[in-house]
């Protein structure tokens, strides 16, 4: 194995992460090599790019796995490498720190110098993930659902709000095709806005709904409810009830196979 190559491999899973906590798709390859304007080849450790307000972003990072701190002239051979590519920017990541002077060069050249400890651990990266993709925040638009969800201290737990049927006594989670129905669904529970607030599942969050849902119909006894009025229904009209199972959801709103508890467990 090159030295090197495993802090390589940590660097571009620690990234690939980190870029793609909402499914964005941003691919983070290791060991790219880049032709510079001197027509000289270069290899890029770690590189990843992305599109945002039509400018493309190109980021290189060069690691040093090594027993001793990067030295000043390393950052100016990265800055040379950087600056014959063009149009890229520059991250260093050291596990042993820098010379006297090294970090100081890179950041007057804009290459940020990071540290191995300063990457996030896999257990924070998995934390933030369920953050950001399973706990939709107020600007999530439904996908086509709304879902009314549990507050704690002003930030979303992960818990789905539900009743009970009074004639089956099984736990039932609403889900809607409208805020707007959401909202009178959540008025006429007369639920307490701190402590629980409406939220839309777009794509990437309705698959955590459904992933959360096969816990919820073989452990707790319950399942989801779509909650359906029609166009121009009146005011004081009834919400039509319609059952809507994991499987069914899947296949009809989602579209893709979707991870099971089965598979876990085998």
């Amino acid at each position: 194995m090159k030295p090197g190559t495993a802090l390589e491999k940590d660097v571009q899973r620690v990234y690939s992460h980190l870029l793609n906590m909402r499914d964005e798709g941003v691919v983070v390859a290791n060991r790219v090599f880049m032709t510079g304007k001197s027509g000289v080849q270069h290899e890029i450790d770690v590189y990843y790019e992305f599109m945002k307000a039509g400018i493309r972003h190109r980021v290189a990072i060069e690691c040093k796995d090594w027993a001793t701190p990067v030295s000043k002239g390393q950052i100016q051979e990265f800055e040379s490498k950087l600056r014959d590519i063009g149009n890229i920017t520059g991250v260093m990541v050291s596990r042993n720190g820098y010379q006297s002077g090294a970090e100081a060069f890179a950041r007057h050249w804009d290459i940020l110098p990071l540290l191995v400890r300063d990457l996030p651990a896999f257990n924070i990266l998995l934390a933030e993930r369920i953050k950001t993709v399973a706990l939709p925040d107020e600007t999530y638009v439904g996908e086509p659902f709304w879902i009314i969800m549990e507050l704690r201290d002003g930030s979303i737990t992960g818990t789905h709000w539900g009743q009970k049927d009074p004639i089956t006594g099984k736990g039932i989670i609403p889900l809607t095709f409208s805020r707007a129905h959401a909202e009178r669904l959540f008025n006429e529970a007369g639920l307490d806005p701190t402590e629980w607030a409406i939220r839309g599942l777009p794509r990437y969050a309705f698959r955590a709904f459904l992933i959360h849902l096969e816990f919820y119909e073989k452990m707790m006894n319950a399942e989801a409810v779509i909650l359906f009025l029609p166009p121009g229904a009146p005011p004081d009209a009834q919400f039509i009830a319609i059952k809507a199972s994991r499987a069914d959801l899947i296949r009809d709103y989602y579209g893709e196979k979707i991870p099971s508890i089965n598979d876990a467990s085998q």
